[in-house]
């Protein structure tokens, strides 16, 4: 695995990326120009607004930036579930892969083989998920954030009352280590076809529960495996679907400005902060994404013994991984 180069070195690279974002933000405002779409930021300011958190959080943490967009956008600005989604792989496939782009040229280590692995099975599941996946609204954002809320009490006991040392790598040398991984994004994949987001958080349990890997190593590595995933969603809605509403385009435009600069440099602060910084960041989102859900979300009956139901697999889940733990090592 790739370790920290000199910062004298990591400099030497970074004109990449400028130049990357400076030809961005070239077309991006040919594109207005010809489109003259300047006025739409008299309605779309909120959308670009909430994006500057939520690239941030897009390249910080392994919540993604959609996980900040699809309840917004949904509940607060009114747009529909469908094109929130969509919205997310767009804004991701720039933002997300800009921040990866910054990982990559500083060097900053990530599990390489881990994204291949998950990100083929994310694929697969992302394409199967908007085909067949027919889960109705609010249920798909419900269970992930409460995967996500009970994933946080489990972050808190693996950190400070486990208190293992964290690994650094991971030699995938079984099938079964390649398949939890496949297995892991094509679950992931199918949950990001409905809500734009999902192979990240997925990943990320996997590899901090089971594998006992370093948040600051695991972290990079979901933000390029969904940045990439999101490249193949705006592929998938976009050219092979032809689903993306007019509206969204303009959406979309109002935000990459913004995205191209906020994820990097999410990256770039997940890089540099300590361990636990990281980690109570990510365990103050998953609160605020998981208490937004809670009250925006009508509970009714259904809806309290589908979270209940949720809660004691998941709970199950993550105590079963805590557990099989101790018969992963890196040998193996």
């Amino acid at each position: 695995m790739d370790t920290a180069q000199p910062a004298s070195s990591q400099s030497l690279r970074m004109p990449v990326y400028w130049a990357a974002a400076g030809l961005v933000l070239v077309l991006w405002v040919l594109a207005m120009l010809r489109l003259d779409w300047w006025g739409m930021f008299a309605e779309t300011w909120p959308l670009t607004l909430t994006m500057v958190f939520g690239s941030f959080i897009a390249g910080a943490t392994a919540e993604g930036g959609g996980a900040v967009a699809f309840p917004v956008f949904t509940k607060a600005f009114g747009v529909a579930p469908h094109d929130a989604k969509v919205f997310a792989f767009m804004i991701q496939s720039f933002g997300m892969t800009m921040a990866g782009l910054v990982i990559y040229l500083r060097k900053i280590p990530v599990l390489w083989h881990v994204i291949g692995f998950g990100l083929a099975g994310g694929v697969f599941g992302l394409i199967v998920g908007d085909t067949f996946l027919a889960l109705p609204n609010p249920y798909p954002k419900l269970f992930f954030s409460l995967v996500a809320g009970v994933f946080g009490f489990f972050l808190i006991y693996n950190r400070w009352i486990v208190n293992n040392a964290p690994s650094e790598h991971i030699r995938l040398r079984r099938s079964v280590q390649l398949t939890l991984f496949t297995l892991t994004g094509f679950l992931g994949g199918m949950i990001s076809s409905v809500i734009g987001v999902g192979i990240d958080m997925m990943t990320f349990i996997l590899l901090t529960l089971l594998f006992g890997v370093n948040e600051k190593i695991s972290t990079p590595t979901t933000v390029v495996m969904m940045g990439l995933l999101s490249v193949f969603g705006f592929l998938w809605f976009g050219a092979v679907k032809s689903e993306i509403n007019p509206v969204v385009w303009q959406y979309w435009m109002s935000c990459v400005p913004v995205v191209i600069f906020g994820a990097p440099f999410g990256a770039w602060v997940c890089s540099k902060i300590k361990r636990d910084h990281l980690i109570w960041l990510l365990l103050l989102l998953i609160g605020v994404d998981l208490g937004s859900t809670l009250w925006v979300v009508p509970m009714t009956p259904e809806r309290i013994q589908f979270l209940l139901v949720s809660t004691l697999i998941a709970s199950s889940l993550f105590a079963l991984l805590l557990w099989l733990r101790r018969f992963v090592t890196d040998e193996a």
